[in-house]
């Protein structure tokens, strides 16, 4: 039971990702099936970094563009539409974040309020003290849900629609502050946490705390955040290669450099700053390196993701994860401007099968 518990969190990896098809391409975001351009709101939006990457043409079409996410009427998602609350993964509920960010951007109220929902039903299993009894991995399940949905809500608070869903905001910012302060403390502390190997959790912890603490105004998280942004950047290899388990993935580093880019664009400041976005060229550099033209992916020596070193729940030997590589590639084409990331993007893209 525990190793199938392992290896469903670890798929769990992609809840996010798995609605995501669309067309690539430089250039304004225009439907190649459409009479004229899809009406992004990025005029609707504060110009923050983190809107203006999250709204691009290279990331909207990435991952917004048709992504949606859905859930069973009670707005569980996954495994958890079946799971009992005694064993249930609160990390399955970030898949809300895609329909949120793609509500806003399509200007789909109803799509909104779908992934507000789905945040709801892991929110509303939250104890007093921050903790979500039943659910797998206090700290890595925490900080996939926060990663997500703490990020999304800064964009829906930053949009048109603020007013409309102000209660929801503010309700879950509260709730997420407690959660993230209750994921430190299951680790002993900030700066600890609980699996030091794996290069993508620094980084996905960072943007947990940073996002959930600019959303909720809590100057603790951020700082703590830092901490977890430093050791990722520490961790960083002088070839880009980001380590998981001691060597290098393909898949899981670029679900780290989706954190990372995030962080950069949201948080990260002055030397942290600087720092994070060397550490990423040489990671975006060493992804590229891994792809062919046709956005083929080269897995020899991945240490999770290749080789059937590990499995999903079925039983199959897991394989590449194009979904987060085709997110990192775009978003680093949205920070640098970089059209030969975009275009690898959209190879990636074509070549994992999510464009039919």
């Amino acid at each position: 039971m525990r190793r199938y518990l392992i290896v469903l969190c670890t798929i769990a990896l992609l809840a996010g990702f798995l609605a995501v098809a669309a067309r690539m391409g430089p250039g304004p975001a225009v439907d190649s099936r459409a009479a004229g351009p899809v009406a992004v709101a990025a005029t609707a939006l504060a110009p923050s970094p983190l809107v203006r990457m999250e709204s691009s043409t290279a990331v909207f079409d990435a991952l917004y563009r048709y992504g949606q996410n859905v859930p069973d009427a009670r707005g569980a998602y996954g495994p958890n539409t079946t799971a009992p609350p005694s064993a249930w993964f609160l990390e399955y509920q970030r898949a809300g974040g895609t329909d949120v960010i793609a509500g806003v951007l399509r200007h789909d109220t109803a799509l909104i309020a779908l992934g507000l929902k789905m945040f709801r039903f892991g929110l509303d299993r939250e104890t007093k003290n921050g903790a979500f009894p039943g659910s797998a991995w206090p700290f890595h399940g925490t900080a996939m849900f926060l990663s997500e949905a703490a990020p999304a809500l800064l964009i829906l608070r930053s949009s048109s629609y603020a007013g409309q869903f102000s209660a929801d905001v503010a309700r879950d910012s509260v709730l997420m502050k407690r959660a993230a302060h209750y994921m430190v403390r299951t680790v002993h502390g900030a700066g600890h946490i609980d699996d030091y190997v794996k290069n993508h959790r620094w980084f996905e912890a960072a943007i947990a705390l940073g996002a959930t603490g600019t959303l909720a105004h809590d100057p603790v998280l951020i700082r703590w955040s830092r901490l977890y942004a430093w050791h990722g950047i520490h961790m960083t290899r002088a070839n880009g290669v980001m380590p998981e388990n001691g060597g290098h993935d393909s898949g899981y580093q670029a679900l780290g450099m989706v954190s990372a880019s995030r962080y950069l664009e949201l948080v990260a400041t002055g030397s942290l700053y600087t720092s994070l976005q060397s550490a990423l060229q040489r990671g975006e550099s060493w992804e590229l390196s891994r792809l062919s033209a046709d956005g083929s992916v080269n897995q020899a020596g991945d240490t999770r993701t290749a080789g059937c070193r590990e499995h999903d729940p079925a039983g199959r030997c897991k394989t590449v994860f194009y979904a987060p590589i085709f997110s990192a590639l775009a978003h680093w084409a949205a920070i640098t401007g970089n059209s030969h990331f975009a275009t690898m993007a959209h190879q990636v893209w074509l070549h994992s099968g999510y464009g039919g």
